[in-house]
């Protein structure tokens, strides 16, 4: 028996806005992955946190996982787990070798990946202002991301590819959680996916990184893995996979790629970074994509439908 996703009837509109604030505690949370890995290794941070959000999730949800049949949800949490784990793995991977603008910038392809994948999936075709709307997205990230130098060169590098295999996985894992919260319950779906990629992040960081030092206890530290564990996990992954339950994932990937603009705007307020013209026009153009997104061109589909979502 499934778990419905629904005794929670959200708003299209609330969902979105959920989205837009996942987005923005992921862009906010690069400032405090960079005060973390001053001390602790990206798989333990990763492993840490994402065991910590299962640990505070499990006596809060008792009676819903209790009610869900675990084997309904194995296969479910594993594809979710999976995908977040590899995806983060490359990326991270592809950051050793090229620079982090270059990397936000190429994993942000996942904006365009989407709706080709959502096609591959369901059978349906997006409608094309979702395919312009992503390309529309990728330009404004590039202008937010990238430097001269980044944007020069043209040959892809093994981190170039290893950082795209990873906005592959995104890309999956944004089609998979679209589809699944149809079905599942939302806070269900994420406290498997946590546990999946929990394992994972575990497993990889005893078998392949230095454990955390004594110093990694610092009270900096300690803060900026609070809100790793409270913000960027608990909070906006749950936003995400309960929001998707109603916003389509070709639409819903656009919104979560502001993340980079939040990014951007964190930085700029915390650590002083300076905000250029291209900054500007980038945020602009991303606003301009989820506007064409959310079009909708009045005509064709009248006869057709008042209920075809």
């Amino acid at each position: 028996m499934t778990s419905s996703p629904g005794s929670l009837r959200l708003n299209p509109w609330l969902a979105r806005f959920m989205l837009l604030a996942a987005a923005a505690a992921w862009g906010a949370g690069y400032t405090f992955e960079k005060i973390s890995l001053r001390q602790i290794e990206v798989q333990w941070i990763m492993g840490v946190r994402l065991v910590i959000a299962v640990a505070v999730m499990t006596p809060l949800m008792w009676s819903k996982l209790k009610r869900a049949h675990l084997l309904d949800m194995l296969v479910p949490g594993l594809a979710l787990g999976v995908t977040y784990w590899a995806a983060f793995i490359l990326q991270m991977e592809g950051l050793r070798t090229i620079g982090p603008g270059r990397n936000s910038f190429l994993t942000a392809t996942y904006c365009v990946l989407v709706p080709f994948l959502v096609w591959i999936v369901t059978r349906k075709r997006p409608a094309w202002r979702n395919f312009a709307a992503a390309l529309l997205c990728v330009v404004g990230v590039g202008l937010i991301s990238l430097s001269p130098d980044d944007s020069a060169r043209l040959v892809l590098s093994a981190g170039d590819l290893l950082t795209l295999a990873g906005a592959v996985f995104y890309g999956a894992n944004i089609v998979l959680a679209g589809a699944l919260a149809k079905k599942f319950d939302a806070t269900i779906l994420t406290y498997y996916e946590l546990l999946v990629a929990g394992v994972l992040f575990v497993g990889g960081a005893f078998l392949t990184e230095p454990a955390p030092p004594l110093s990694a206890l610092h009270p900096q530290t300690f803060g900026a893995m609070a809100y790793l564990v409270l913000v960027s996990t608990l909070i906006a992954q749950n936003l995400q996979n309960a929001a998707f339950s109603q916003v389509p994932a070709a639409q819903g990937s656009l919104i979560l790629c502001t993340e980079s603009l939040f990014g951007m705007a964190v930085s700029v307020l915390a650590l002083g970074e300076e905000l250029t013209g291209a900054h500007l026009a980038g945020f602009a153009i991303i606003f301009v994509a989820i506007v064409v997104s959310e079009a909708r061109i009045s005509g064709h589909r009248k006869s057709k439908t008042t209920r075809d979502r």
